[in-house]
């Protein structure tokens, strides 16, 4: 069987080359043509070893082109991961490589290795095959023999789905808490582990199948994300968010670990060397966190002169209009602003929903431009929680606004442009699916800004005539 993504069976040398090594590096191809040929006019290492940490450096790359490129990236892992078990199994070494497979420290190295070790014939632990009393719902309770009310499969599941509830908490606290890394870690390969450990303990007493296995780890997964609420390490909006990807990886961890219990020599020492690899991932990240800046810009019209709008960029109203979605669920947004002084190293006061910001102003050019660099910015987000304080790190400093200019262009006919740029700064991982969605959130942001603005400025000229 050479097709890349089953588990079942086994792959030779050659095929496995084949097969990995072109997957891989069809990453870096991907990456190549989204980011454009002027990322790839020249040799760049970080392109051959990490294309998703190379392809988010690129801000111009549009937010559907960078979900594509992460949902190609996620089903690469997914091959990447049943070729290295099929090879292990092939080559009888411990099947736990495949879990190496997926680190992307090591896992050109462990490919490489893969592809050159021998086979070797081995005895295979005997498959359990899957039977109907095993299959969730295909015995009726009514119909069971006496003694066999309890489905066979059931406590093994449900020690998978606390298992995996345990993992999710335990890992997410460790990465979070003390390492302080938000990224392929905590929202890759941890809900791949939980998913491996969940899928193996489910099948630890039989083959229960494919679509009760993704159960179980879905349950896991689902209850996880409660416990990390209750626990008060997360907040809902963000489990929300990172759910469809790590349910991705989970389901695909959890097909690897229902293999592992048919036909792993000693699939329990297997399924923790899995779990065993979580610090390393954690540390990398530690020693080399994700960040990456990406640069706005945006336009709007004002029926009123340069010196009217001037007049409203500094005003201390309170910015009015409606509020986008993500800021009624607890994104920070605008209030007003206060500037103390005036001139170039000026303060500026920004007060948002969720604190005050302190901004100094850099460019002070009357009825021209306005720009100021954040001196101390305020929490992303307010989390929705049951508890009023959540020790979930990433609500400040993983998302920060840099700077942010407003430049005034007169037109003939009395009107003015006014232009808002900002910079901001990711240090969330994978970028190329948190990155759209903080671009998303910095668009509504400017938009409400630049909307308060405009009928600030007009209603003021109106009331002046």
């Amino acid at each position: 069987m050479t097709l890349p993504f089953t588990f079942q069976g086994k792959i030779s040398r050659l095929p496995y080359a084949l097969w990995s090594l072109g997957l891989f590096f069809s990453q870096d191809l991907l990456a190549a043509l989204l980011a454009g040929h002027d990322r790839t006019s020249s040799f760049d290492l970080e392109l051959i070893v990490s294309p998703i940490r190379w392809l988010f450096t690129a801000p111009s790359v549009d937010a559907i082109l960078l979900w594509v490129g992460l949902a190609y990236m996620v089903v690469v892992a997914w091959a990447l991961c049943a070729l290295a078990f099929r090879r292990a199994s092939d080559a009888d070494i411990n099947q736990a490589v495949a879990f190496a497979a997926l680190v992307p420290i090591i896992q050109l190295a462990v490919m490489l290795y893969l592809a050159v070790v021998p086979s070797r014939e081995a005895a295979e632990r005997p498959q359990i095959p899957e039977t109907p009393e095993r299959q969730i719902g295909a015995m009726p309770a009514a119909t069971a023999p006496v003694g066999h009310a309890t489905p066979v499969w059931l406590p093994a599941a449900l020690a998978g789905v606390i298992a995996g509830v345990g993992l999710t908490i335990v890992a997410v606290a460790v990465g979070t808490l003390i390492f302080g890394v938000y990224g392929y870690g905590v929202f890759m390969f941890t809900p791949f582990v939980i998913g491996v450990t969940a899928g193996y303990l489910a099948n630890s007493k039989g083959n229960i199948g494919g679509s009760q296995t993704a159960l179980s780890v879905t349950t896991a997964i689902g209850l996880g994300g409660l416990g990390l609420i209750l626990v008060a390490i997360e907040g809902l909006i963000c489990i929300v968010m990172a759910a469809p990807l790590a349910l991705g990886l989970a389901l695909i961890g959890g097909e690897l670990g229902r293999y592992i219990a048919m036909r792993a020599k000693n699939p329990a020492r297997q399924t923790m060397s899995c779990v065993a690899l979580l610090p390393l991932v954690f540390t990398a990240e530690y020693v080399r966190p994700p960040s990456t800046r990406f640069d706005t810009v945006q336009t709007i019209e004002v029926q009123a002169p340069p010196d009217a709008v001037w007049r409203s960029l500094l005003s201390t109203d309170p910015v009015e209009g409606p509020l986008a979605l993500p800021f009624r669920l607890g994104v920070a947004h605008p209030l007003r602003a206060e500037i103390i002084g005036e001139g170039v190293g000026a303060t500026r006061r920004g007060e948002f929903s969720t604190g005050t910001a302190i901004e100094r102003i850099t460019e002070w050019e009357p009825n021209r431009k306005l720009a100021f660099v954040v001196v101390r910015d305020v929490p992303a987000m307010h989390e929705m929680s049951p508890y009023e304080h959540v020790h979930a790190p990433h609500v400040v400093g993983y998302f920060r606004t840099t700077t942010t200019s407003f430049e005034l262009i007169s037109r003939a006919d009395g009107t003015t442009e006014v232009v808002e740029r900002t910079s901001h700064e990711l240090r969330l991982d994978p970028v190329l699916y948190w990155l759209p969605m903080a671009r998303w959130v910095v668009h509504e942001n400017n938009a409400h800004v630049l909307s308060h603005l405009r009928r600030h400025a007009e209603k003021n000229m109106r009331a002046a005539r």
